[in-house]
């Protein structure tokens, strides 16, 4: 299981940021990496100011365990639209329960996509994540919650990255890099 979630971190990880260059490669080097901070702002490897213009794409975070809207729209199509749309990043939510469960996704949930029928969470996620670098988009993999689950409220036990059902130590254990 540990073996499986370091190849499923890495996926996540170089698909970050994969339009600049490899997560990997650029450790490697010791060069920095595509975005940091300065201060107050964000800038690439060259420093200069990146400013991000993002829209959100849930889903990968609610009970379904996919990103929303492939059930209308193909992969492709909707991907174009963000680009349409003048973005260039899109923030990706995901639950702790999506990358260790992992779960077929629901054909219902991939109706406009038949490529994704009988896979799981974290492969479409993966072709998420290619589509939109292949297209120059950023992704900001945001670890919203715990339980895969709409939220927000005081008893859904997502107030803090750790709860009785997920805590302290698995939600390390899913962030942390090999």
């Amino acid at each position: 299981m540990r073996i499986w979630r370091r190849g499923v971190r890495r996926s996540l990880a170089a698909g970050v940021f994969s339009f600049f260059y490899c997560v990997q490669a650029v450790a490697q080097q010791g060069a920095r990496p595509p975005l940091h901070t300065e201060g107050h702002r964000i800038v690439d490897a060259r420093n200069r100011t990146v400013k991000l213009a993002s829209v959100n794409w849930y889903g990968f975070d609610q009970k379904e365990f996919v990103a929303g809207g492939l059930d209308h729209q193909s992969l492709a199509a909707i991907v174009k639209k963000i680009k349409e749309m003048g973005m260039n990043s899109v923030r990706l939510p995901w639950a702790n329960e999506t990358l260790e469960r992992n779960p077929a996704v629901a054909d219902y949930a991939v109706k406009a996509n038949p490529q994704f029928r009988g896979k799981h969470a974290l492969e479409v996620m993966d072709a998420v994540i290619g589509a939109l670098a292949k297209a120059h988009l950023m992704v900001v993999l945001d670890n919203h919650m715990s339980r895969a689950d709409w939220c927000c409220n005081e008893k859904d036990g997502n107030g803090l990255w750790a709860n009785a059902e997920y805590p302290e130590e698995r939600w390390l254990d899913d962030r942390a890099y090999p």
